[in-house]
Order: structure tokens, then sequence, then C-alpha cells
């Protein structure tokens, strides 16, 4: 659990490529059957559910050695550091989207 929340968190930021955006995408593609244009948003918010639940995993699998091994100080800065981080990460992927160089699937086919 610990392993899939990490690869799916923000602390993983070399994978996000990977693994993130291509959830992101697929969901978004899916939501956009109903309508075109809320793909963008779509896009966005999938990725933030995907780091969430990233998170989420994570906290769950290691509640244990986190709480021996952190302060709560050290575990504060760094839940403050990952949320930074998938700001700055959304904001490159919201600019992705709108400036059309990640397009709607249909559109690579045109």
């Amino acid at each position: 659990m610990a392993t899939v929340g990490y690869l799916l968190s923000p602390l993983s930021w070399w994978n996000d490529l990977y693994i993130n955006v291509p959830i992101a995408y697929a969901l978004a593609w899916l939501v956009s059957f109903f309508d075109k244009k809320i793909f963008g948003v779509a896009m966005v918010f999938f990725y933030w559910m995907s780091n969430l639940a990233g998170l989420l995993l994570l906290h769950k699998g290691i509640t244990v050695v986190v709480k021996e091994e952190q302060t709560v100080g050290q575990l504060r800065r760094r839940v403050f550091l990952d949320v930074i981080l998938s700001f700055v990460y959304s904001g490159i992927l919201a600019l992705l989207v709108y400036t059309g160089i990640l397009k709607h699937p249909e559109d690579y086919f045109k």
C-alpha cells in the first residue's frame, strides 16, 4: 500500500510523467465524452486526485514508521512542500493543456 501510495504521491515527482499524468489524461478523456470542453479542467482535477490518493495510501501504509521517526514539525513541513510541488505541477499541466501542447485524444487523429 505504501509503495503504490509513494508512486502516486507528489513525493515521486520523477514518476508523474509515467503514472499520474497518464491516469489523469485517461480519466479526463473518459469524462470528456460528456462534454469535450471540460477536458482540461478534468485533467487537472484527476491529477490532483491521483496525488491525493497517493498521499492517503502512503500515509496509511507507513503510519507506524512515520510516528516513530519524524516529529510533527518535520511532517508538517514535508506535507507543505508536497502541496506546493503539487500546485507547481498542476500549473504546468494546465499550461500544457491550455496552450494546446497536450490535446484531447481525438485531436491527435484529425
